[in-house]
C-alpha cells in the first residue's frame, strides 16, 4: 500500500498559535489526519541570528522573506524579547489537535538549542531535552507520544541513544531513503526511522522558486516515487502565508495515495526486526542552511 503522512512541524509560538488553527481547518475540510510534531519548550528563534556567518544563512533569510514569513516578534524571541513557551503552555490548542483525531509527536524541547548544539550535547543533556518534552506532552495532551522528529533533521549518537531509552515507536529524523533502523559508530539502534520525502515549501523559496505552480510540481515530484511518503509541512509557512496554497495542494497529495495516515499508524505496520539497517550519513540539500541526516546502504560506506 502506498501511503502518505503529513508531518507538520510546529517550531515557534507563532506557528502554534497562528498556524495550527488554520491548518486544522484545512485538514478538517479535506478529512485528512496528520502528525503534528510540536516543540514544547521555549521559543528561542531569535538565537538563530548567531548563524549569520554560516554559508547560505543570509541568502536563505532573504529569499524566504523571513521577517514577513515568521514575524518580527519570532525573529527576536529569546534575545531582545523573552522566549515564549510553545506547546507546554498551550494545553487548549494541543487538546484541539488530539480531539480532531491527529497525532501529537515530539519536535524537541528547545528547538533552537537542538539545531545549534545537538552535536556537542552530552548523552545526559540530550536525554533531558527529549525526556522533558515527553513529560510536557503527557501533561498537556493526556498521553505519551509515540514518536519524535529531530528539529532541523539534525541528529547525534546521543539523540539516537535517547530515543531507544525512551522507547519511541518511531522517529522521523531523516531526509530521503527507506524506512529503516540506523547504524552509527558501531551501534545499531532499535527505533525505526520513517524519513521525510522530498523538499518543503521553505526550501524551495530559499532556492528562488516563487511561482506556485512550480512549487506544487516540485512538491508532488518529491513524494511521487516513495511507497511510504512523508510530506513536510511547517505551521509557520503552510499555516500562514501559504495556507490557501496548501488547501489547494492537499487534494492532489491525498488522491495520489492509497491512504493518508499519521506516522504512528505507519509505524504500527512496520515489522521492526525486518527493517533494513542502514548507515547514518549527512547530506546538504538545496535551500537548507546546513547538512541534515540521511541514511545510506551499508555497502555504500565500505
Amino acid at each position: 500500500m502506498r501511503t502518505l503522512s503529513l508531518k507538520i512541524d510546529v517550531c515557534t509560538w507563532e506557528g502554534l498559535h497562528g498556524g495550527v488553527p488554520a491548518l486544522l481547518a484545512v485538514l478538517s475540510r479535506h478529512r485528512v489526519r496528520a502528525t503534528f510534531c510540536l516543540a514544547f519548550g521555549p521559543d528561542n528563534s531569535g538565537k538563530a541570528l548567531r548563524n549569520v556567518f554560516r554559508p547560505g544563512f543570509l541568502k536563505k533569510m532573504v529569499r524566504t522573506g523571513a521577517p514577513t514569513t515568521y514575524g518580527l516578534r519570532t525573529m527576536v524571541s529569546g534575545t531582545l524579547l523573552p522566549a515564549r513557551p510553545i506547546a507546554s503552555a498551550a494545553p487548549e490548542l494541543v487538546k484541539r489537535i488530539v480531539d480532531a483525531g491527529h497525532e501529537v509527536a515530539i519536535h524537541g524541547w528547545d528547538h533552537r538549542r537542538w539545531q545549534d548544539q545537538i552535536a556537542s550535547l552530552s548523552e545526559s543533556d540530550t536525554l533531558t531535552e527529549l525526556e522533558t518534552a515527553v513529560l510536557a506532552c503527557r501533561r498537556v495532551s493526556g498521553s505519551s507520544p509515540s514518536g519524535t522528529a529531530a528539529p532541523g533533521w539534525v541528529v547525534s549518537a546521543a539523540s539516537l541513544t535517547a530515543q531507544d531509552t525512551l522507547e519511541f515507536a518511531y522517529a522521523s529524523d531523516l531526509r530521503g531513503g527507506l524506512p529503516c533502523r540506523l547504524e552509527f559508530g558501531g551501534s545499531v539502534y532499535a527505533t525505526p526511522q520513517i524519513p521525510t520525502t522530498g523538499p518543503c515549501v521553505e526550501e524551495l523559496l530559499a532556492t528562488g522558486v516563487r511561482d506556485e505552480s512550480d512549487i506544487e510540481e516540485a512538491l508532488l515530484a518529491g513524494v511521487r516515487a516513495a511507497d511510504t511518503a512523508v510530506f513536510a509541512v511547517h505551521a509557520e509557512i503552510e499555516g500562514r502565508a501559504f495556507n490557501a496554497f496548501f488547501d489547494r495542494l492537499l487534494p492532489a497529495l491525498r488522491d495520489s495515495r492509497d491512504a493518508v495516515l499519521p506516522l504512528r499508524e505507519v509505524a504500527a505496520g512496520l515489522a521492526r526486526d525486518e527493517l533494513p539497517v542502514r548507515n547514518l550519513a549527512s547530506v546538504v540539500l538545496a535551500g537548507r542552511g546546513g547538512p541534515v541526516a540521511t541514511s545510506v546502504a551499508r555497502e555504500e560506506t565500505r
